[in-house]
């Protein structure tokens, strides 16, 4: 049985033996002592379905560990915007900050201006490597293509397709983490009969990303499938598949409602996860655990493992994608086994500078 199913079987015996009583929401169960003199900003690098469950993980973090949180982000994803909004946190004299440096390469010399001031910072999600950062939360992206690409080896086996064209869409081709996400997922398709397309720019914003999928097809009407290597990508492939009444395969990343819909509806076959809800919580609750007690921040990677979803499985996930409840109380039942100590579960930074690099050490 799956970690998630289980969780869910045990939530539902619980709920059905429980006392009145004891049916006080785990959010408001143990009140966090108050250290709201403690300023804390999330800067996001946009705002979406996906980074508002980011959103959602740091204010559950800040409310948790009892202090004051910001979050910052804009819908355009455009870097400058979000660079401003960092400035601005540092102006103000947040006491720590967690940050999306998306991309890496255009955050090196924010991040060292924050570095020199004295501001502790953290991570997640895009990688910036070259920066001084020394504490990152995220998955490892070129496992997660590894992944991707074996999950639809089996796919295209079930649907009795061992040759074709598969088109692939990167919706920013200079973030690092989505190169890493691509070449994994062409590493997991060596030695097959299928012709990976050259990765595509299919572009952020929503409506552009679904007309540059749109030409992609129109370019390539022969494809076997189509793997988007971001989250927006499957919803839209979703709705072209059914319009056009394609018989083509769907495969992705992440868990947004739609993207898990397209999977219980049959369009997309499968999408893999970055836990984005950790990616939002852990940076807070780093950042506050050493603000509070004045120990060193932990530094290392905080790698939040990939999940799989497929139509096997698709149900378990909704209702954690959809209600903050459910999605609250699986995560605290999750990092009291996997992230009781951020120290003992960090990796060694450097590991991310050597993509699909084993664990030395097997995650708590």
């Amino acid at each position: 049985m799956s970690r998630i199913r289980m969780f869910f079987a045990l939530a539902t015996v619980f709920s059905l033996l429980a006392m009145p009583a004891l049916g006080v929401a785990a959010q408001d169960a143990t009140p966090a002592a108050d250290h709201s003199d403690i300023e804390i900003a999330y800067v996001l690098h946009g705002l979406n379905a996906f980074t508002e469950r980011m959103k959602t993980g740091a204010e559950d973090a800040g409310r948790d560990m009892g202090v004051t949180l910001e979050v910052f982000g804009d819908a355009s994803f455009e870097a400058p915007t979000h660079q401003a909004f960092f400035e601005t946190a540092l102006q103000r004299g947040f006491d720590g900050i967690a940050l999306v440096t998306f991309p890496g390469d255009v955050w090196i010399t924010p991040i060292q201006i924050a570095v020199d001031q004295g501001v502790p910072l953290v991570g997640a999600n895009v990688t910036s490597l070259d920066s001084a950062l020394t504490t990152w939360v995220g998955q490892d992206e070129y496992t997660s293509g590894v992944i991707l690409g074996e999950e639809m080896k089996k796919q295209l086996d079930t649907a009795g397709i061992s040759e074709g064209k598969i088109a692939v869409g990167i919706c920013l081709p200079a973030a690092e983490v989505l190169q890493d996400r691509d070449n994994g997922f062409r590493k997991a398709l060596e030695g097959t009969n299928f012709e990976i397309l050259e990765a595509q720019d299919v572009k952020v914003p929503v409506p552009e990303n679904y007309g540059a999928w749109e030409n992609i097809i129109a370019a390539n009407p022969d494809i076997v499938a189509a793997v988007g290597l971001c989250s927006i990508d499957i919803p839209n492939l979703a709705q072209l598949k059914e319009r056009n009444a394609a018989t083509w395969l769907i495969g992705g990343y992440d868990l947004d409602p739609p993207t898990l819909q397209a999977i219980q509806d049959g369009l997309a076959q499968v999408t893999v996860g970055q836990q984005e809800y950790l990616q939002g919580y852990l940076p807070v609750r780093a950042l506050a655990e050493h603000l509070i007690s004045g120990e060193p921040l932990v530094e290392g990677w905080l790698e939040t493992p990939t999940e799989v979803v497929t139509a096997e499985n698709v149900a378990d996930y909704i209702s954690r994608q959809t209600d903050d409840q459910v999605q609250y109380d699986y995560y605290q039942a999750y990092m009291d086994e996997s992230f009781a100590d951020l120290e003992a579960s960090a990796r060694p930074y450097d590991d991310l500078r050597t993509p699909g690099m084993p664990r030395a050490t097997p995650a708590p």
